[in-house]
């Protein structure tokens, strides 16, 4: 009986663990994915190839929610203060305020055309972050 048991319970921990990886990574940590968002705003990027890396780093971070709940001077200190979303229409198209922040995630290398990440973060009046929108490229 014990056997069967132990069985029993092996197969379930394997099917737990197999269910685990199907569904993808363990969700990244603010620790982990904050300094790979700033490295990635900073990157010269000279393909489209790292375009799309960026676009899918970006994409990971904002299905784990790092930014969630985040206060404005936290998103600043992490990686850096955003362009004044006044200053871009993609802003006003998907409903953000004048106030929030947009980044291009990744910038034009020398001789490279092409689309670059977008990452448009929106604040409450209080100053946390309740929303955030991406512009894939992958």
């Amino acid at each position: 009986m014990q056997k069967s048991v132990s069985a029993v319970l092996a197969l379930v921990i394997l099917s737990v663990a197999v269910a685990l990886a199907a569904c993808g990574a363990v969700p990244m940590s603010r620790e982990e994915a904050l300094p790979k968002l700033r490295a990635a705003i900073e990157k010269n990027l000279s393909s489209p190839e790292e375009a799309a890396e960026n676009s899918r780093l970006l994409e990971e971070i904002l299905d784990d929610n790092v930014l969630n709940e985040m206060f404005r001077h936290e998103v600043e200190e992490a990686i850096g203060r955003g362009d004044p979303c006044s200053r871009h229409p993609r802003c006003a198209e998907n409903g953000f305020e004048s106030n929030d922040w947009f980044y291009h995630v990744g910038q034009q290398g020398e001789g490279r055309t092409g689309a670059v990440p977008i990452l448009i973060v929106g604040f409450d009046t209080s100053g946390r972050v309740v929303r955030t929108w991406n512009l894939r490229t992958h």
